[in-house]
Order: structure tokens, then sequence, then C-alpha cells
């Protein structure tokens, strides 16, 4: 099934896979993605393969028998939208427990217009939790206006990778105001891969951090 769906994307769009080279192969860290198209995760996903990645995916897919099929066979986790309780929690951390990758959009949805909106406090916590490093990967192309009426020219599609970095308080608790502060900061980790115009809710905040620092080494590949 991934070799099938490698070459449906190799076939409509044109990729920069070359980026996914930096991506490292062994976790456990966080990949933290922005979320514009329903098509920007299977993609990372089976490119990505073999690696040990397991993503976030609303529990809306697992209604139908194909897309929940699917879902099963990436072993993703199902979440609420709107409330991501403590199951999703526990299953999440047992990801990161074992070593693997967990991918999730800390936007909490996707974008209606390819831009960035602001991320969800929630990841913060498990990145906070867990003590685990975050690598940032932008993508965007799959809802580009400028191609809808181009047929039989496939469409471009950018992959874009960050420097891996981490949350600099190692202990105690992050408050909700802290954790929203946070969630901005990681959120300036993807826009600064993104030109400005698909920054969105963070196209003005400058890009600075304080709370979260760059892990200069890298991580193991």
């Amino acid at each position: 099934m991934n070799a099938l769906f490698r070459a449906l994307f190799r076939m409509f769009f044109r990729i920069n896979l070359k980026a996914l080279e930096k991506i490292p192969k062994k976790g456990p860290y966080l990949m933290m993605v922005n979320h514009t198209s329903a098509l920007d995760g299977p993609m990372l996903y089976v490119f990505l393969q073999p690696m040990k990645l397991v993503a976030l995916a609303k529990k809306q897919l697992w209604e139908k028998k194909f897309t929940g099929y699917v879902m099963n066979s990436w072993h993703s986790i199902p979440v609420d939208r709107e409330n991501m309780g403590r199951e999703t929690m526990e299953a999440c951390f047992s990801i990161l427990d074992h070593g693997d990758t967990l991918a999730m959009a800390p936007e909490g949805t996707r974008s209606p217009d390819g831009n960035l909106q602001q991320g969800k406090a929630g990841i913060a916590y498990i990145a906070h939790k867990k003590q685990v490093p975050m690598v940032p990967v932008a993508v965007y192309g799959f809802n580009d206006p400028s191609y809808k009426k181009r047929l039989f020219r496939r469409r471009p599609i950018t992959i874009a990778v960050g420097k891996p970095f981490e949350i600099i308080q190692k202990g105690g608790r992050l408050d909700a105001a802290m954790r929203q502060e946070v969630i901005d900061e990681i959120m300036l980790r993807l826009a600064e891969l993104m030109p400005k115009e698909k920054r969105g809710f963070y196209k003005d905040h400058p890009i600075e951090y304080r709370l979260t620092q760059t892990l200069e080494e890298g991580l193991p590949s």
C-alpha cells in the first residue's frame, strides 16, 4: 500500500524529497508539522518509511472503512481535535517511551488557506512532560490556487526541515500561559521555514526564541 501511495504522489506532484534526508530516522522525538491538506501527513509517512513513525489523526477518519483501514495500518492515534483526552495523551507517551517518532500538527486542525494558525497549547504539555526534542517540518503547495486549472502538470510541493530543538525548562510545571508561549515558539520554528506570506497568525511575530533552544549537534540519524 505504501508503494502505491508513493507512486501516486510522484505521478501528481513534484516534491523536493531530498529535504527528507534531514529528518532524523531514530527517535524519540516529536515531529512538528503544519497542516494544510489531507495529503501532507500521508505523503510524509509513506516517503519516510521504514522509520518508526506514528502520527495523530482526527478520529473521524475511522468512521469510513477505507480511511479507517489505512489509519490502522499506519498505527495512527485517533484524536478528538476539540479535546485531547487522557487516553490520547497516554498513547502519545507510550510511543515516545518506546523510542519512536510521534508526528503531530500543533495547529490542531487543517488550515483552510494554507497559512499558519495559532498553535494549540496541549502539544507543549506533551513535549515538556516527556522531555523530548522536536523537529519542525513545513509542507506547502497542496492548496496553491494558481495550480487549480493547470491540467496535466505536476503540482510542486515544498518540504522544509528545520534543526532539532528542545524546551529549555526541564523540570517543574508549565501553567496555561507558559504552555501557550511555548507552543507559539514551536509555531515560530515552522514559520521560519515558510515564506512570509504563508506565516498567517505568526506573519508579524519576530522570529526569536527564549523558551526553546536549538540542538546544534542535531539528533542521531
